[in-house]
């Protein structure tokens, strides 16, 4: 009588061990966790000069010591960019961009404008996804599913924007970058359903904060920048 129970168990390890193995899908073809006191090789930040970024000794954005954090002055008023290296996506499809991220803003009406971007060149960019901030972003991890489709290349630097002024964003903390990339399957899908803009996850909170990602070893791979990651993406 008890062998039903213990294959019922069998099943539901083996569905579980599925469901997190469909999560880590995808390669990793970009990760930076800010490990260190300075920007790694071919990271930069451009833009206006009133706005700082630098390395700090905080874990507000819920990863590991330490994360960027982007610290506008108050007489700041335009855009800031952290743009990343070359990301080669030549064999995918779509990729997923995943990110730890926390807002402190000043209390007042005015509203800024957080984004990413791509750019094939380093110069013209073109905005991926934008999120109006309008007060306190609260520690949060965000996945963003893109169909690289409707793009003019698909190899492209990234970019992490801030547009605005000094007088609405206090601090923005980012950590843990990674981009995973995929190929569609054999009926043109992504894994799940796209909507019109591209993107299956326009807005995603997981885990809020609570699911971190550990990176460990470099990998050697024809990417210098790839790297292994352990941990479930929801």
């Amino acid at each position: 009588m008890k062998q039903p129970k213990r294959i019922n168990i069998i099943l539901a390890l083996f569905l579980l061990a599925s469901s997190l193995g469909w999560a880590q899908r995808g390669d990793v073809v970009l990760a930076e966790g800010f490990y260190n006191a300075w920007l790694n090789e071919d990271w930069d930040v451009t833009g206006d000069p009133w706005a700082v970024w630098y390395i700090s000794n905080t874990t507000f954005a819920g990863g590991k010591t330490h994360e960027l954090q982007m610290y506008p002055d108050y007489n700041f008023n335009g855009t800031t960019m952290l743009t990343s290296p070359l990301v080669n996506l030549n064999d995918y499809d779509y990729i997923m961009i995943q990110f730890n991220h926390c807002i402190e803003t000043f209390n007042n009406p005015n509203i800024g404008l957080i984004g990413i971007g791509i750019s094939s060149d380093n110069e013209s960019w073109r905005s991926i996804w934008t999120d109006t901030i309008t007060g306190n972003l609260d520690q949060c991890q965000y996945l963003l599913t893109f169909d690289m489709e409707p793009w003019d290349t698909k190899s492209n630097y990234f970019c992490f924007y801030y547009a605005g002024d000094g007088s609405c964003v206090k601090n923005w903390f980012l950590d843990n970058i990674i981009i995973y990339a995929d190929k569609k399957d054999k009926y043109g899908r992504m894994g799940e359903e796209a909507d019109d803009n591209g993107f299956v996850a326009a807005k995603s909170r997981i885990g809020n904060g609570k699911a971190k990602n550990v990176f460990t070893k470099q990998k050697r791979s024809k990417n210098k920048f790839s790297k292994i990651v352990n941990g479930n993406r929801l």
